[in-house]
Parts: structure tokens; sequence; C-alpha cells
């Protein structure tokens, strides 16, 4: 399939598979037409050539010639290649493609009954008779699982032996090959010739699929030196951990009566709540909540309830959950669990009876995201301070513009408002000039272009830099990496690096090396922008555009500043500091000097 993908980009052009479909016009370097993927008169739709990007800035829809043809035909992958393979002029022996494709399917439907019987094979090591057996119910006992939650969730065991698992699936027939691709076992060698199996002495949690299909494996450590504590299986044809939720299965009709689900780390946690009538939950099973989660998750609901550890590294999959659900119109609150216990599977064994009143009661009290945000970054800055207010507010602007609802907004600008001790006014300047590239990039691993939701400033002078790299010279006399967040800083910081390696103003910026390729997508987006709405614009024309760009990011650090020293004066002129004011005052009077 790779040799058929390279053959088509080297025979067809993106503007000659789009204008198939959409009359296009020259505009510039690129080409311009109506959206072919939405209704409208003025044409949004831009295609580049030189980047092999077709891309809607109006519907947000595009990509390459692929991705573009997925979309126009509503076909999968494979058969956009087909598609585009007869346009091509390329042969493809429709026969052997079709094979192809029955072959794959024929792998998932083998590995499926490979996994059902592990599953079952599991289930049968737990109610063995045999004294490891029972010294592993014994510890579900003492975690107050019930045998028919057992049984419900097909939880089982793995057995110390390096090959229990191995013997009994050679004897149920399955080859060599598959049982390697399974994801189940661990070569001994390079040659795969020798296998054990990859889960021993483990409490195994069958993981399903939407559909209740086995798919994969979570399994818990039993002993105290046992590491991981948790081990899954890896990534497979039939399980990608980023595109199943643990107990969705068994949760989905409740979710949908509930209309809510709610979202916890662990396994434990979902069979704890579910085995106390709490059954609307799922478990994201340690990983950050991913787009194609969300998707599954909006079938059946539209608001979340998140319930992850209030750790570091809990709080940042809390907010980068938040971010995704945002992206897909959905509703997050997030639920504090009690001091005294650690996680709802605690609650319920600590609180017996009263444990899902309990945990019934934190979701109904759950804060918004946002609210719970606030309040933790204030408690995590020093918003006297000029630093402090700074990340406060580059923790929190960006999270309060993701919002689509004008009302939500103006609730947390309220909020932001009471804690700076600030005008609203200042604030909303703030979100107009902060930048937000609504971007995927890290998170969807599609091809997919993504778009910012609204260029700010900062935003369209990088976009500039990278068509008209002639201009970083007067950017670099005024500004600097601290003016720029994210990744238009990595942007920022790998021109200055190139500018002061002694390029000259007629050389292209160099992006081929890996320091840059976590950006390559967005450059050229931004790259595509700033070609599309300054391609026309005559030299004089740019350079006016970068001096208005630069003085409103200057203005906006000002203002800043600004903010933060009158804050302080106050202070120190109601504390009666008057070597502090008096310092005070000559750093603000240097801040209004021109």
């Amino acid at each position: 399939m790779g040799d058929t993908v390279a053959d088509i980009k080297n025979r067809l052009s993106i503007e000659d598979v789009v204008a198939s479909y959409v009359q296009l016009k020259k505009a510039g370097r690129s080409f311009k037409g109506l959206c072919p993927f939405h209704s409208e008169k003025t044409p949004s739709f831009i295609v580049s050539p030189e980047k092999q990007i077709a891309y809607c800035f109006g519907c947000h829809k595009g990509g390459d010639m692929f991705k573009f043809i997925q979309e126009v035909e509503g076909v999968d992958f494979p058969e956009a290649i087909k598609i585009l393979a007869d346009k091509a002029g390329i042969k493809v022996d429709v026969k052997k493609f079709k094979s192809k494709e029955k072959g794959e399917k024929s792998l998932n439907d083998r590995l499926i009954e490979l996994h059902e019987d592990a599953c079952r094979f599991f289930e049968s090591n737990l109610f063995d008779k045999a004294d490891d057996a029972k010294e592993v119910l014994a510890y579900l006992e003492k975690r107050g699982i019930t045998k028919d939650t057992i049984e419900e969730f097909k939880v089982g065991f793995a057995t110390g032996e390096y090959d229990d698992l191995y013997k009994y699936l050679i004897k149920k027939g399955y080859k060599h090959d598959l049982l390697i691709k399974s994801g189940l076992f661990t070569l001994k060698d390079v040659a795969g010739k020798g296998i054990y199996d990859k889960f021993r002495w483990r409490l195994m949690f069958p993981i399903f699929d939407h559909m209740g299909r086995a798919i994969g494996f979570g399994g818990r450590a039993l002993k105290q030196d046992q590491v991981p504590k948790y081990l899954n299986s890896p990534e497979t044809a039939i399980y990608s951990k980023g595109k199943v939720l643990y107990g969705l299965s068994h949760a989905k009709q409740s979710i949908k009566e509930a209309d809510k689900v709610v979202i916890v780390e662990g396994y434990f946690d979902v069979i704890s709540l579910h085995q106390s009538g709490i059954k609307n939950v799922v478990a994201s099973s340690g990983t950050a909540l991913t787009h194609e989660q969300v998707k599954l998750i909006k079938r059946f609901t539209k608001d979340i309830v998140s319930c992850f550890d209030t750790d570091n590294a809990g709080i940042d999959a809390t907010k980068r959950a938040y971010e995704v659900v945002q992206d897909a119109e959905m509703d997050m609150k997030t639920l504090r669990m009690p001091a005294s216990v650690k996680d709802p599977a605690d609650l319920m064994l600590e609180r017996g009876g009263k444990g899902k009143e309990e945990f019934l009661e934190l979701v109904d009290t759950a804060e918004y995201f946002l609210e719970f945000y606030i309040t933790l970054m204030n408690a995590k800055f020093n918003v006297k301070t000029l630093e402090g207010r700074k990340k406060f507010l580059d923790e929190l602007i960006p999270l309060v513009k993701l919002s689509k609802s004008s009302v939500k907004t103006d609730h947390y600008v309220r909020i932001l408002s009471k804690y700076l001790d600030i005008k609203e006014k200042f604030l909303y300047d703030e979100i107009d000039n902060f930048k937000v590239l609504r971007d995927q990039f890290g998170q969807n691993k599609s091809k997919e272009v993504s778009r910012p939701e609204r260029f700010d400033s900062t935003t369209v002078l990088i976009s500039i830099l990278l068509e008209y790299p002639q201009h970083f010279e007067k950017v670099k006399e005024t500004l600097n990496e601290g003016d720029f967040v994210s990744e238009l800083k990595d942007i920022y910081i790998e021109l200055s690096r190139q500018y002061n390696d002694a390029r000259t103003e007629k050389k292209k910026w160099d992006f081929e090396g890996e320091k840059m390729a976590g950006v390559s997508e967005k450059m050229a987006l931004l790259s595509l922008y700033a070609e599309e709405n300054y391609s026309q614009f005559g030299e004089e024309s740019v350079v006016k555009e970068v001096e208005k760009l630069i003085d409103n990011i200057v203005k906006s650090r000002r203002m800043h500043q600004r903010i933060v020293l009158e804050k302080a004066l106050k202070e120190a002129e109601e504390s009666g500091d008057e070597g502090k004011r008096k310092q005070l005052l000559e750093e603000f009077q240097r801040l209004i000097t021109p």
C-alpha cells in the first residue's frame, strides 16, 4: 500500500484532485473556491500546491489529497487510495486489494476469538481450587468485590507459570504467528521462535470494546515488589488504548438513561461503583481523554463528570480532557473526592451502604472544570506579583477562550476579575489579544489540518515571518521569546537561532530537522494563512502590518505590567510602605514613558 501512496503523490497534485469537485480560481500562489463541505457565498476554501493542502477556513475541513477524498466521497482510507489510483492511471488489482481488506478483517476476527478464549482461561484460573486462586479470591473479597460482579466483568487470574496461556491456546488450535500478533506474549528471541506469557501472577481485567467483545487485558500486580503495578496489552490490530473506555459496554444503557457519564481512572473504580448501583461509569485507564473516546461518549450523552486523581498528573489529565471536551462542544464538570479517601473504590469500601449516596451527592455538586481550575491556579500562583499574574492568566485565558458560550465566558471573566481585583474590561482585552490555537496536534494523530479559532497578534506575526523571513530583524529588535507562548515560542526560538547563524534574507527558513517535527503541520497552516491574507500586499504594506502587530504585542505586555503595578501601588499605599511606594512609582514612570 505504501508504494501505491507514493506513486499517487508523484502523479497527482492536490489542485488536480480538488478541481474535479470544486471550481478553482488562481489567488496568488494558491487557488480558491467555494467549499464543497458547506454552503457559502464567499470562497473560503484554499488549495495550496506548494504545501499540498486543501483547507476551508469556514468549516475547518481539509487536509492532504487522501483526506480530501475521504471527506468529499465519504469513504475510508483504502477506498480513497483506490479512487486516487484510478485518477492517476495506476492499475490496482481489485481482487487482491479486496482480498487484503478481507484478510485484515479475518485477522481481527481471529484476534477477538483468541482474546475471548484467553478471557475464559483466566476466569477458570480464578475459580480453580488451588491455593493461589483461593488467595486471589480472598484479595477480591477484601476489596469488597462480590462473586456476581467478578462474573459480570469476567475478572480472572494469570498464574505465575511462564507458558500456561501459551499451552492452552496452542491446544485450542491457534497458530504461532497469531499468538505473537495478539500482544499477550513476550518474545524470548529476535527470531520469535520462543515466546512466554506476558501476564503472570496478575489479577486480570478483560478490556471490552463498546460491543462487549474482549480486545485486550489489564493485569494488576499481586505481589508488592512486582512492577509495573498495572500492565496493559500493547497496541494491536484490535486494541488501541486511546480508542477504548473501560466499562462502556456495561455502562452505555445507564449513560443514556442518566444523560451523564462519570469518568474515573481505574478498573476497581468502575467495578465498585457499578456494584453499588452507579452504572453510568467508565474509566480512561490512566490516560488523558482522547478525541476518539469523546466521540464514543457523545453517542450516549453530552454531559461528563471527571473523577481523576488530584495529583499533578491527574490535574494535567483533567485539563487535557477539558480541552478535548470543549472541542466536541460538550460540558465537563470535575468531582472532588473527600481528602480521607483515595478514589471511588476506596469510598465504596470504607463507607459501605452510605458510599453510593455520598458519591451521588459528589456527582450532583461537582463544579464546572474551569471554576475548579481557577481556584486551583489561584492557590498555586501568587497573583500579587507580575510573574504570578502572568502565569495565572497564561493558564486560564486560553481555557476561557475555548468556551463557545458568551454566557459562560462572562461568568468566568467575573470570577477572574474578583481574584485579580481588576476591571472585567482588562480581562476581555486579554482574551481578545491572547493566542489561542484550537489545534489537535499531539492529541489527534490524524492527518487532518486544524486551524485557529481566531488568530491573535502573536500568531499572525509568526505566520508572516514564516512567509517573509526578511522582516525578522525588525521583530527581534523589539520582541523576545517571552512575548510568545507554547508552540509559537518554539517556532520563534528556532527562527531566532537561524537568524543568528548569519542567514541571508533571500534564503528560506530550514525546518527539515527533527527539532521542529512536532510543529511542522502547524507551521504549514500558519504559512498558508499568511499566503492567503498577505500575498497581494506590497512590501511596504507588509512592513506596516508587521509594525502594527509588534505595537499590539508591546501594548498588551505593557498593559499587563501596568495592571500589576497599579495593584501593587495600591497595596503599598494602604500599608504605609513609603519606600516600596516610591520604588513602584519609579517603575511605573519608566513604563509609561515612551
